[in-house]
C-alpha cells in the first residue's frame, strides 16, 4: 500500500452501467469532505457507454479519478482484486456503479469516526433500498446496536457494501483465496471484523439499487444458497487456521442451514439425487454432521411463522413499500 498523501480511496466497479454511473460518480466527487480521497473505477470491458462517461469524470478530476480499464472480461472477483491493488488510501469506502450516496458528509464523518476510534476496523451504516423494478423502498437495519464485533457479524450479515468504510492496512495485499469466491462483500467484511469492532451508524447516507440484473438477484435460490455455503466455507477456513474457532463454529452452523435450505429446495423440485449430493458435500465440507443428518434436517418441517411474523410479513412489509412508492427516491447531491 503507497498512501502519497491519499487518507481515502473509493473503490468503484463498474460493468454496462451505462444509466446509473454519472450518478455513482457525482455522489463521490460532490462530497464535502477535508481527508484527501481519490476515485479508483474498475471497469470490466463495458460494452456500452459506462467507459465514456467515466473518462469524462476523469478528465475533469484529473489526478483525483484514477480509471482503469480492461482489454478484456475479467469477471467481478478479478475486476476487484485489480482495482483494489491501485488504493492508495489509509482507509477504503465501496460504492459500486450502480449505487450511490445521498449524503455529502458521509466521508467527512466515517473517516473522522475511524481517526478517532483506534479500535474500530469498519465504519458502516444505514441505506435505503431501492426496488427499481417497482419503485418501492425500504430502509435497512432500523434495529441494529451502534457498537458490534465479528461475532454479530458472523451471526448475519448487516453490512450493505454500499456503506462501509474500513482501513487499509487491514487487508493488504488480499488473500489469494478471495479471488475463487463467488463475491468479495461479506468475505472483506468479515476478514477486516478480525481486526477490530464494526461500528453501525443510523444515518441514512447512501442507496442500494436492488436490480433484477444484479448479481445476488439473478442468481435465483439455488445459487444464492450455493454462492452463501460456498464463501462460508472458504472463511471457515481462514478462520480455523487463525484459532479463531467461535468464529469458525458459527460460520459453520450459517454453512449447514444454507446446506439445508438448498437441499431443501431439490426436494421440493423432487430431484432426490441432486439433494443427496449437496448432503454429502455439506458433511465433508462442515465436519461433525453426516449427509444422513442434513437430509434429515431438510424433510423436517419448517417451523411456522407466528400471528405477529405473519402480520409484518403480508400485510405491514407490503404496505409500506406500496406507500414508499408515492414518496420521491434520494438522488446524489448536484
Amino acid at each position: 500500500m503507497t498512501n502519497d498523501g491519499i487518507d481515502i480511496s473509493v473503490l468503484m466497479l463498474t460493468y454496462n452501467f451505462e444509466q446509473y454511473v454519472d450518478e455513482a460518480i457525482r455522489s463521490v466527487m460532490h462530497q464535502r469532505c477535508s481527508h484527501n480521497f481519490e476515485l479508483v473505477i474498475g471497469d470490466d470491458h463495458s460494452t456500452d457507454g459506462t467507459v465514456e462517461i467515466c473518462r469524462r469524470w476523469a478528465a475533469k478530476y484529473p489526478g483525483r479519478i484514477v480509471l482503469l480499464e480492461s482489454g478484456g472480461n475479467r469477471g467481478l472477483m478479478q475486476n476487484f482484486a485489480d482495482t483494489y491493488s491501485h488504493c492508495r488510501g489509509k482507509y477504503i469506502a465501496i460504492c459500486e456503479g450502480d449505487d450511490y450516496w445521498i449524503d455529502r458528509s458521509k466521508l467527512q464523518r466515517q473517516a473522522d469516526f475511524l481517526d478517532t476510534h483506534p479500535d474500530y476496523a469498519l465504519c458502516v451504516h444505514r441505506v435505503v433500498n431501492y426496488y427499481e423494478e417497482d419503485g418501492s423502498m425500504s430502509l435497512s437495519n432500523g434495529r441494529q446496536k451502534s457498537d458490534n464485533d465479528i461475532i454479530d457479524l458472523a451471526r448475519s450479515n448487516f453490512v450493505t457494501n454500499v456503506s462501509v468504510m474500513f482501513r487499509h492496512a487491514n487487508i493488504d495485499p488480499l488473500p489469494e483465496w478471495i479471488t475463487q469466491a463467488a463475491t468479495y462483500d461479506y468475505a472483506m467484511h468479515m476478514l477486516n471484523a478480525e481486526h477490530g469492532k464494526i461500528r453501525y451508524m443510523n444515518r441514512c447516507m447512501a442507496v442500494y439499487r436492488k436490480r433484477r440484473e444484479a448479481l445476488w438477484s439473478r442468481a435465483g435460490a439455488e445459487k444464492q444458497y450455493r454462492m452463501a455455503m460456498q464463501v462460508r466455507k472458504m472463511l471457515m477456513e481462514h478462520f480455523s487456521a487463525v484459532g479463531r474457532d467461535n468464529v469458525h463454529e458459527l460460520l459453520r452452523k450459517a454453512y449447514i442451514d444454507n446446506a439445508v435450505a438448498l437441499v431443501r429446495h431439490y426436494l421440493a423440485l423432487g430431484n432426490e439425487t441432486q439433494a443427496s449430493a449437496v448432503a454429502r458435500e455439506a458433511a465433508t465440507a462442515a465436519g461433525g454432521i453426516d449427509a444422513q443428518q442434513i437430509a434429515a434436517l431438510a424433510r423436517n418441517p419448517v417451523p411456522r411463522p407466528g400471528a405477529a411474523q405473519l402480520i409484518a410479513r403480508h400485510i405491514i412489509a407490503p404496505l409500506r413499500r406500496s406507500v414508499s412508492r408515492l414518496l420521491p427516491v434520494p438522488h446524489a447531491p448536484r
